[in-house]
């Protein structure tokens, strides 16, 4: 009977570390599909916001010329005093532009916005965020403008960091566009308003 005892004994310690085995191999393996799943959720440079420089692949100072090749004639937009918003709906860009020196020979590129998803910062910063998520993700933020819709009275509020280049318009308490700017200077410096059809509050 002891004999048969021992043997079970050892059968059963033979299965554990058999099932053991393959479970420290699988939990490795997950480990390593995790790693390897956060390394492939880098940003593409084509869909790349880079605060005071791109998104996608336009980029500040960008010779408006080469704009309109890339996305084609805009949809909408304004021009005054050798400055210029151009609006692409589809794409859902918006571009102020204004001479790039004092020969007022080139047009380039001096904010550009977007209210797509498709483009996301580096952290995963997009439009769609709740107003609480981007303030977490993104403290430098402050309150720098309040909007009002002239026709339906929706509010529009402003957040940007001047130093960083980059600022954010909440609707609805959500992110719904994200607009590059030069580092330095407000996200409101312009000479036309970013913000065609809203009528600026004071704070």
């Amino acid at each position: 009977m002891k004999t048969i005892n021992y043997a079970g004994m050892l059968l059963l310690s033979l299965a554990v570390a058999c099932n053991t085995a393959p479970k420290k191999n699988i939990d490795e393996a997950v480990i390593e599909n995790t790693v390897m799943t956060e390394e492939v959720k880098e940003v593409p440079n084509n869909r790349l916001i880079v605060p005071g420089k791109q998104v996608g692949a336009l980029f500040l100072g960008q010779d408006m010329k080469d704009i309109f090749a890339l996305l084609g004639n805009a949809d909408d937009g304004d021009a005054a005093m050798g400055s210029a918003l151009a609006i692409w709906k589809k794409d859902s860009i918006s571009i102020f532009s204004s001479y790039r020196d004092s020969n007022m020979v080139v047009k380039a590129a001096k904010q550009i916005a977007t209210g797509s998803s498709a483009y996301l910062t580096a952290d995963h910063i997009h439009t769609g965020m709740t107003q609480t998520q981007l303030i977490d993700a993104w403290p430098a933020v402050k309150l720098s403008g309040v909007f009002v819709h002239e026709k339906t009275n929706d509010t529009l509020k402003v957040f940007d960091d001047m130093a960083g280049g980059i600022a954010f318009d909440i609707e609805q308490d959500l992110v719904s566009r994200i607009i590059v700017h030069e580092k330095g200077r407000s996200v409101e410096a312009t000479y036309l308003s970013m913000y065609p059809g809203w009528r600026s509050l004071r704070k």
